[in-house]
């Protein structure tokens, strides 16, 4: 594709302040907030650990190996490869990469500048999205610049989770499957390929997965002999890659992969599955707040174009957009509220995002042109202004791990306890719990469910931090209304207390 070098430039410049801007959000840690970054130290660290001692057959083996989105661990050795070399470079005293890792005082920015770069990409992607469907430069930009504003895809750029990676890879497989309305077996294998990889990566993704698939094999191929021929590619560029990975695990490490899909499939069961209606409309509510708001004046705006257009080749590329949507919204109630094998997590509805993006682009483009460049600008501003007001509290979010480890070293030993009351357990209390210490830190963890708090204990209070459960984008993920009405009525904060000698 041939890309105008002004608007390539204006694209690379939204990307480089969109990388800026998860820079500072990397700033303050928090990287292991969630339970399941451990996966990311367990797998791609360990492997890179014994590619650095030569020993490749275990390398290979921890590579290949089953385990929860698979694909991750593949996907993670470049940043655990560079940030091996860094750390190879100055190794902190009395540390191993092992041991490194595991004491989770140290610094682990180096990984997270590299796991940042994936929904940067995404920018990049959407822009190339909307050109391959037939959008302007003009058009596909705002769509750029649109997601770079999204809160959704900004929070989670410094953790270490899948999610990124893999929704990059569905972009581009999508970007692989609109093309052309011709059905080709090499061009659908290649689809098969890159949508495998989205879910491989990340297995919460099969929602998108099969919204790929509805939309190549269906809503795009022009005969049922060309929808029969694509979904026979895209499953032939599936196996390709399974094929191999299972038999590995099969003959070689005695693991069965299909039992094991079987019993992870059904561990989406955190939070309510009737919400899955409503999910989709409260989470983007509360994690993109006045970016929702300019997301539904867009909407209306296409909706308002495209009832007198649908026919055109225009109105054909918003019709795209929406099916892409409809289409992804309908898997999610049915998996949900329907069938109730799967709550829906905010990391799953924001799969959602580029599709009212490319749709709010193609409303509010038209709109915008001809009507001078300081309506232009007042757009911009508008847009940047609602954004900043979701990326500042987000950069400025203090974690657990750093706080404990800020007090450990001003106060010595600590104890670790909770105001939530019974059945909320800990995952991820950090540091050697010493239970008759001086100084008690509370609430330093991540927990659930979360339940009724019990009061203050009657010591002095040294720190009073906001804990990360109070950002609304985090109630999402796995917090039933209940859980989230406990927080947002009462409050949870880290209190570190003195209870005297």
């Amino acid at each position: 594709m041939n890309l105008n070098l002004r608007a390539t430039q204006v694209l690379f410049i939204l990307m480089l302040a969109a990388y800026l801007l998860r820079l500072l959000l990397i700033v303050n840690g928090g990287q292991f907030y969630f339970p399941d970054e451990s996966r990311y130290q367990r797998r791609s660290v360990g492997a890179v650990d014994s590619l650095f001692q030569a020993d490749f057959r275990s390398a290979i083996d921890k590579v290949l190996a089953y385990d929860k989105h698979h694909g991750f661990t593949a996907v993670g050795l470049v940043p655990a490869i560079v940030h091996r070399l860094i750390f190879d470079l100055s190794p902190p005293p009395d540390f191993t990469w092992i041991t490194y890792w595991v004491d989770r005082d140290n610094d682990y920015r180096v990984s997270a500048l590299l796991f940042a770069l994936p929904s940067v990409l995404s920018i990049g992607m959407i822009y190339l999205l909307a050109r391959r469907a037939g959008a302007g430069e003009t058009e596909a930009l705002i769509a750029a610049f649109l997601l770079a504003a999204s809160n959704s895809f900004f929070v989670f750029s410094k953790h270490f989770l899948p999610y990124d990676f893999s929704l990059l890879i569905g972009l581009a497989a999508l970007w692989l499957a609109i093309p052309s309305q011709q059905t080709n077996i090499k061009h659908a294998i290649a689809v098969g390929i890159a949508t495998f990889i989205c879910l491989w990566i990340y297995f919460g993704h099969i929602t998108f997965v099969l919204m790929i698939a509805l939309i190549y094999c269906g809503f795009l191929a022009s005969h049922w002999r060309d929808s029969a021929i694509r979904a026979s590619g895209m499953a032939i560029g599936a196996l390709l890659i399974a094929t191999p990975l299972f038999l590995y695990n099969h003959y070689v490490l005695s693991i069965d992969i299909a039992s094991e899909l079987a019993a992870f499939s059904t561990s989406a069961n955190q939070g309510e599955y009737a919400e899955g209606i409503v999910f989709p409309f409260t989470y983007f509510g509360h994690s993109e707040g006045g970016i929702a708001l300019i997301w539904v004046l867009c909407l209306a705006a296409a909706g308002w174009t495209l009832r007198g257009q649908w026919k055109s080749e225009s109105g054909q590329r918003a019709v795209l957009w929406l099916a892409c949507l409809l289409s992804l919204y309908l898997i999610l109630c049915l998996f949900s509220s329907v069938l109730q094998v799967a709550v829906v997590y905010g990391r799953i509805a924001r799969a959602m995002t580029p599709f009212i993006i490319l749709l709010s682009a193609y409303g509010i483009t038209p709109l915008l042109l001809g009507r001078g460049r300081y309506v232009v600008l007042a757009f911009i501003a508008i847009v940047c202004i609602f954004a900043l007001a979701n990326f500042v509290p987000a950069i400025r979010q203090a974690y657990f791990i750093e706080i404990a480890g800020r007090a450990r070293q001003d106060y010595g030993e600590l104890s670790y306890e909770t105001t939530l009351s019974h059945p909320a357990l800990p995952i991820g209390v950090y540091g050697k719990e010493k239970p008759l210490a001086r100084y008690t830190l509370l609430n330093a963890g991540y927990f659930y469910p979360i339940t009724e708090m019990a009061d203050l204990p009657d010591s002095e209070v040294l720190l009073k931090v906001a804990h990360p459960f109070n950002h609304r984008p985090w109630q999402y993920e796995g917090m039933t209304a209940e859980m989230r009405e406990i927080i947002n009525r009462d409050g949870l904060y880290i209190w570190l207390i003195d209870k005297g000698p």
